[in-house]
């Protein structure tokens, strides 16, 4: 699959820097000490599946035979897996009608048992989108190679503390690498921007996001 993508799909890659800090610090606000509540990355993957319904041409595939974009009616959230068996790419079936936190409890269990080779046939091929958490690797960055026959994937690195300049003062501040590699047959580049910075403003001001959704 990954020798096809790179083979067939003309892809693109956007990137931007994203300052995670009210994310992290919302995190830790509700932790409590018999409920961790969602993770990061459950976060993340909500605000990918609300921004995904406002570009549904993300969430799609790209029938070369019929020169057509076919868009998925649901959100199968796939996610990189270094597995046993090499690296895999299983989906949250249905990720579009999760909460938060029924989110974050399936990706725990689909990596989990993605890593021990045990996703199911369907898990692994149902995908629709895929979002890479390179940053669990120790990176900072990487283009990601889109997962045929999808028509885009999404990637993070690690969040670690550097040096941003907020009302003209320099502070340290949670900051991560958001990559975003796209086929260029379905949009173009000003639909990629659109939908990078729907994430990324989410994780940098999310309360307003999560109010709504």
């Amino acid at each position: 699959m990954l020798s096809r993508s790179r083979a067939e799909i003309p892809e693109a890659t956007v990137w931007v820097d994203v300052d995670a800090t009210a994310l992290w610090e919302l995190r830790e606000a509700t932790r409590r000490p018999d409920d961790p509540g969602p993770g990061l990355l459950a976060h993340i993957a909500r605000f990918v599946v609300s921004a995904l319904a406002d570009h549904p041409v993300l969430n799609a595939r790209f029938d070369a035979a019929r020169d057509e974009i076919v868009v998925s009616d649901t959100v199968n959230l796939g996610i990189a897996v270094q597995g046993e068996a090499g690296l895999v790419a299983p989906a949250v079936l249905g990720a579009d009608a999760l909460t938060t936190r029924e989110l974050d409890a399936a990706l725990r269990d689909l990596t989990t048992r993605a890593r021990a080779g045990r996703a199911t046939p369907e898990e692994l091929t149902a995908g629709t989108f895929t979002l890479n958490n390179y940053g669990s690797l120790g990176v900072d960055g990487s283009a990601a190679i889109i997962n045929h026959p999808q028509v885009a994937i999404l990637g993070f690195g690690r969040v670690i503390d550097r040096p941003w300049v907020v009302d003209g003062q320099i502070v340290p501040r949670k900051i991560t690498q958001m990559s975003f590699v796209f086929d260029h047959r379905v949009c173009d580049g000003a639909t990629a921007a659109g939908f990078m910075r729907q994430v990324a403003d989410a994780i940098e001001n999310p309360l307003p996001a999560l109010v709504r959704l």
